[in-house]
């Protein structure tokens, strides 16, 4: 899952998408993500540390979502 992750992020800067697909990816794969260190995922997928934010913003993000009913198909 973090290979695929880092390579969507990576492939998205091309478009100028970058922190969009990071968005994407944590909030698709959130129940996954709950138990990871989100320094060392961050440094695993080629990422600044700033996008740590990023990450806890999108996993709480996903706990809401499924609070209010709230899904991703």
């Amino acid at each position: 899952m973090i290979e695929e992750i880092k390579k969507a992020v990576h492939d998205a800067a091309l478009g100028n998408q970058k922190i969009a697909m990071f968005h994407f990816q944590i909030l698709k794969n959130a129940a996954a993500m709950e138990n990871v260190n989100t320094e060392t995922f961050c440094r695993e997928i080629g990422v600044p540390d700033t996008y740590k934010t990023e990450f806890n913003k999108m996993l709480s993000l996903s706990r809401v979502m499924r609070q209010q009913g709230v899904r991703l198909v």
